[in-house]
């Protein structure tokens, strides 16, 4: 057990200065990949905004959306 949540064999846990979180092992790799693309379009917002672009502007674009 770990904060009151249960931990197994193979999963992640996560944590910095504001908490700890448990990730079942079956998950991490899903999750891990979600805060990637997540950091990745950050980043890409950023230099936007660094570009001279508005945040309100800059959130409307969508040419760094995946069309699926």
């Amino acid at each position: 057990m770990c904060g009151g949540q249960r931990v197994r064999l193979g999963d992640w846990i996560i944590g910095d200065d504001t908490g700890v979180v448990v990730v079942p092992a079956r998950e991490a790799q899903e999750i891990a990949n979600r805060a990637i693309h997540i950091h990745e379009w950050e980043n890409r917002v950023r230099e936007e905004i660094k570009r001279g672009g508005s945040l309100n502007k800059v959130l409307d674009i969508k040419k760094w959306e995946k069309v699926l």
